[in-house]
């Protein structure tokens, strides 16, 4: 059998409109630890909110989306690194989601 290469277009693909994507195609992706899935499931145009759910139900509180971009450009432009524990410290309690998160979208393999 042949290798599968993966491909990806720039730096990573995030954005608003992934995120929305995400939502709208029931997208499960895992949590930065490997062992709790993820999936969002709400993404308000409105707000510029995101909800995330795990596999037992549990929904998250709302995440500004703003707050996602700032954490985002802190990563590409090597401020952080794409841990869970140093994201905890910028946004208390979702450097596990969002580790996963950017993981699932590419982020960890442009980092600076």
């Amino acid at each position: 059998m042949g290798s599968i290469t993966e491909i990806y277009p720039g730096p990573c693909s995030f954005s608003w409109e992934k995120i929305k994507q995400m939502k709208e195609d029931k997208v499960e992706f895992w949590a930065g630890d490997g062992l709790t899935r993820l999936k969002i499931v709400e993404a308000s145009d409105k707000e510029r909110t995101i909800y995330m759910v795990n596999q037992s139900g549990r929904k998250t509180w709302p995440l500004k989306f703003q707050r996602l971009e700032e954490l985002h450009h802190k990563i590409h432009n090597g401020e952080i690194p794409l841990m869970a524990y140093e994201i905890d410290k910028l946004i208390p309690t979702w450097g596990n989601y969002i580790t996963g998160l950017f993981k699932y979208l590419g982020c960890d393999k442009f980092q600076a």
